[in-house]
C-alpha cells in the first residue's frame, strides 16, 4: 500500500495526489486549517495536531509516519504553512520513501536528507535531553576521552543542536537538538 501523508490543501493537495497516486491518504493539520471544497472530494483520514509544542507535534507526526510505514510505502507532501516544516523534518528523520512540496501550484520532488549523527553524538544529545552536563560528565557517561568529548560537543554546537552555558561550564540541548531525538 502507498500512503500519502500531507498538510497540503486545495489545488496543491489535488496535484500531489494526482502525481503520487496513493492508495491511502492522511491529511495532517493544526486546528486553524480551513477546508476547501476540493478537499472534500479527496478521500482519506484527517488528523488534527493540536499541540503548540514543536517537540510534541514532531512526536505525533513520527507516530503517524511509523504507523503508515508498517503498511507499505510512505510519501509525504508538505506545504510551507502550519505544520509543513515539521512534517518535512520528521519525514526526513523517519526515512519516508518520497518527499514532495508545493511550489506555486506545482508539485516538486525533493531529495531525502540525512541528519547524519554518529552514535556517540546521539548518545550525547540523549543525555543532554535529560539534564545539563559538564564536558567531564558527558565524557564519563558516553565513555570517550576528553579531547573526543570536546570534538563532538563542538560539532553539535556548530549544527545548533547543543549550546554551552556561560555559567558553570555546562552544556544543554537546544530546541533543534530536542527535535533530533523524536
Amino acid at each position: 500500500m502507498k500512503t500519502l501523508i500531507t498538510n497540503l490543501k486545495g489545488r496543491c493537495l489535488f496535484n500531489a495526489s494526482m502525481k503520487t497516486q496513493p492508495e491511502g491518504m492522511i491529511s495532517l493539520h493544526d486546528s486553524k486549517k480551513q477546508k476547501t471544497e476540493l478537499d472534500s472530494f479527496l478521500k482519506g483520514g484527517e488528523i488534527v495536531i493540536e499541540s503548540e509544542d514543536e517537540f510534541e507535534s514532531c512526536q505525533k507526526i513520527a507516530e503517524i509516519i511509523k504507523g503508515a510505514q508498517k503498511h507499505g510505502r510512505v510519501i509525504v507532501a508538505f506545504g510551507s504553512g502550519g505544520i509543513g516544516p515539521l512534517l518535512n523534518f520528521v519525514a526526513n528523520r523517519e526515512g519516508v520513501d518520497e518527499i514532495f512540496t508545493c511550489y506555486g501550484e506545482k508539485i516538486v520532488r525533493l531529495p531525502i536528507l540525512k541528519l547524519d549523527l554518529s552514535k556517540t553524538r546521539r548518545k550525547i544529545i540523549t543525555h543532554l535531553s535529560e539534564k545539563d552536563l559538564s564536558a567531564v560528565e558527558i565524557g564519563n557517561l558516553v565513555e570517550i576521552s576528553r579531547p573526543m568529548t570536546y570534538k563532538h560537543l563542538n560539532g553539535l554546537i556548530d549544527r545548533g543542536l547543543v549550546k554551552k552555558s556561560s555559567r558553570l561550564e555546562k552544556y544543554s540541548i537546544t530546541p533543534a537538538g530536542r527535535l533530533t531525538i523524536v
